[in-house]
């Protein structure tokens, strides 16, 4: 985010984290769920949870970041745009292996009931 800002590239920064910020609805609800014994609505809000991160983060994004590896934007330096998409890249990665946890946590739960994570 600092790099974004010092690059003048803000609103590149922006509606990443405003991706990213989407979720934390979602996952505040299921860290308050987790504590309770209501675990139905647990299970619709993680499906529902799951859509969302998919839809945000392993669709839109990499959509974003092919949008600005095409733009012609000034960075200042051009080693900086191809940088900053690597890095986003490597993000989109990681997005990946974790949604790859939710359905390992999703099918734990629909096998054995248990919704505790190891």
């Amino acid at each position: 985010m600092g790099g974004q800002y010092l690059f003048n590239v803000w609103e590149i920064g922006a509606v990443i984290s405003y991706l990213h910020d989407v979720t934390g609805i979602t996952t505040y609800i299921i860290k308050t769920l987790t504590e309770t014994n209501v675990k139905l609505t647990l299970a619709l809000v993680f499906v529902a949870h799951m859509a969302l991160w998919f839809y945000t983060r392993l669709m839109v994004l990499p959509m974003l970041i092919y949008q600005i590896t095409t733009i012609s934007m000034d960075f200042g330096s051009p080693i900086v745009k191809p940088f900053f998409c690597y890095m986003l890249s490597c993000l989109v990665v990681l997005h990946a292996y974790w949604f790859i946890m939710f359905v390992n946590m999703l099918s734990k739960y629909v096998k054995t009931g248990a919704t505790e994570d190891v």
